[in-house]
């Protein structure tokens, strides 16, 4: 599992870099979101940095329609089986001994 998480940070530094680098800099998006350079390139090299961060620049960058498609239909998923879960009724025993 966290062989997983360190693809996934990867995966998602790659693309953030890919889609930063075409219109600024890594100090650019840091000011316009908030985050230091540092953190930017943090997240660019696929190194944990806090969840807000991370989804303060998915977000500025436009990546997180995606995702949220994906939670939802996750979401629903797990909705559906759970309110599919019926008891079964109790069988009631005859009162006549």
């Amino acid at each position: 599992m966290h062989n997983e998480a360190d693809e996934l940070l990867g995966s998602i530094g790659k693309l953030v870099k890919n889609v930063r680098s075409e219109t600024m800099d890594q100090t650019e998006l840091g000011k316009r979101v908030g985050l230091s350079r540092t953190t930017i390139s943090s997240i660019e090299r696929g190194i944990g940095v806090n969840s807000r961060a991370l989804f303060k620049v998915l977000c500025f960058l436009d990546l997180t329609e995606m995702l949220q498609v994906a939670i939802n239909e996750r979401f629903e998923l797990a909705e559906g089986k759970r309110s599919r879960k019926v008891r079964k009724p109790v069988e009631e025993l005859s009162s006549d001994f």
